[in-house]
């Protein structure tokens, strides 16, 4: 669930609010460890649409 999650989120960077919309989405399908491992990964990659 993890790397659909990863494409997912990596398809919908085109647009900041989308790109929320799905993380929070996907945050809640995961595991507690998974979604950790997610949230480190959009913020090293992510990190200005998450702040936007």
């Amino acid at each position: 669930m993890l790397e659909y999650c990863y494409k997912v989120l990596t398809k919908m960077s085109f647009d900041a609010d989308l790109f929320r919309k799905e993380l929070k989405k996907c945050l809640g399908y995961l595991t507690p460890g998974d979604a950790e491992i997610l949230r480190g990964w959009a913020r090293e990659n992510y990190k200005d649409l998450i702040a936007a």
